[in-house]
């Protein structure tokens, strides 16, 4: 006889969900054995030198990293905060974004400075276009974008930093290039022109600018071996083809060593991807690594802005300060300087509350803007 279980209002044939989650973990189980059996035959390429590969800037697909020392460093990160809601009527976006600058010396954390401030104000954004869902949420993402690059240029144009790390990729993300909204074009296009600025004035200030992206889902590096390497080696037709299910980190996951990166490689291939043509020649300075600072959290991905002559040296040092900066804690490989910028940019869901309830409290009670599914009677 099958049972039903009552949760959350919801009836749940529990054999049904039993089973469902039978196979669902024998199907991961599988998939990573046969990651795990690409990984190996990656992993063996750790001393041999590589004739060049498309994507690939470096001899070496497995490097190891020198820890930096942290002598006289000092390291901005820049992380900004980001709640939004809808409305009726408008929409509300609150951004906060902000700069934490570690100073080291003989590898120990001497000063921080904050820009603009430790815990500056949010920004109150008010969108009266009207946007569907998926376009608000596109320029909420444009809007926290740009305050961050503002924020980390005023860093590169004040200069006394030896490196500014974002907290994430330092190309600009899940953004629309021809929208239908006049809105959501002019916040991409001034997007483009903060990030190009912001490019310039590193370039000119000799300042290292990197991303570190928490919790990557991309599959270039993947895609690169895929295309140049894996078909070299003796695996079977279905270990190759878990590679179309595979994401970088869960490949390199079973392969990096703590203190080993990737060789770096190219951001995308140029032609496939429109925001890096809208960068202009930038677009082609973009490159990436993956790096295990710490023995049990995933590896990093890291992103770096760099002329084509000198790509493994500027991964060198990108990879060195990461490294230092980011193994504090066993289980968790974030550099200390983000940490720090989003615990100070982060905005709490009462910031929001209070904006919406004091408009609120100022309009007619026929213009309360909370959405019916805000304010339900039962």
């Amino acid at each position: 006889m099958v049972s039903f279980e009552k949760s959350g209002g919801v009836f749940v044939d529990s054999l049904t969900l039993e089973l469902a989650l039978k196979k669902m973990i024998e199907r991961i189980m599988d998939q990573e054995a046969r990651r795990k059996r690409v990984s190996e035959a990656l992993a063996r390429l750790r001393e041999i030198g590589l004739n060049a590969m498309n994507g690939i800037a470096e001899k070496a697909i497995i490097k190891e990293v020198e820890m930096d020392p942290l002598f006289d460093v000092r390291v901005c990160g820049v992380d900004g905060g980001l709640l939004d809601q809808q409305l009726h009527g408008f929409d509300l976006i609150l951004v906060r974004a902000l700069a934490a600058i570690f100073h080291y010396r003989r590898a120990v954390l001497c000063g921080a400075e904050y820009l603009p401030s430790e815990m500056p104000p949010p920004k109150l954004i008010d969108v009266a276009e009207p946007l569907d869902f998926w376009e608000f949420q596109v320029l909420a993402g444009m809007e926290r974008q740009l305050a961050e690059v503002e924020i980390a240029a005023q860093v590169a144009e004040r200069g006394g930093v030896e490196a500014i790390l974002l907290d994430g990729s330092i190309v600009p993300q899940y953004v629309e290039r021809f929208p239908r909204s006049s809105l959501l074009l002019e916040c991409y296009r001034n997007l483009i022109r903060a990030y190009i600025g912001l490019y310039q004035n590193c370039a000119e200030g000799g300042i290292l600018l990197a991303g570190a992206v928490k919790d990557s889902r991309g599959a270039r590096f993947v895609e690169i071996l895929k295309k140049d390497f894996f078909g070299k080696f003796n695996l079977g037709k279905e270990d190759l083809l878990i590679l179309d299910k595979t994401r970088d980190t869960a490949l390199l996951n079973h392969v990096l060593g703590v203190g080993e990166r990737t060789s770096a490689f190219t951001y995308a291939e140029k032609s496939t991807n429109y925001v890096l043509s809208d960068l202009g020649g930038w677009g082609a300075r973009i490159y990436g690594f993956y790096i295990r600072t710490v023995p049990f959290d995933r590896p990093l991905r890291a992103e770096f802005l760099s002329g084509a002559e000198n790509v493994a040296e500027t991964a060198d040092r990108v990879a060195s300060l990461i490294y230092a900066l980011s193994s504090h804690h066993e289980g968790f490989g974030l550099p200390s300087v983000i940490v720090e910028a989003d615990a100070c940019a982060r905005l709490a869901e009462e910031d929001l509350s209070l904006v919406r309830d004091s408009i609120s409290a100022r309009l007619e009670p026929a213009l309360f803007p909370d959405l019916r599914r805000e304010r339900r009677p039962f």
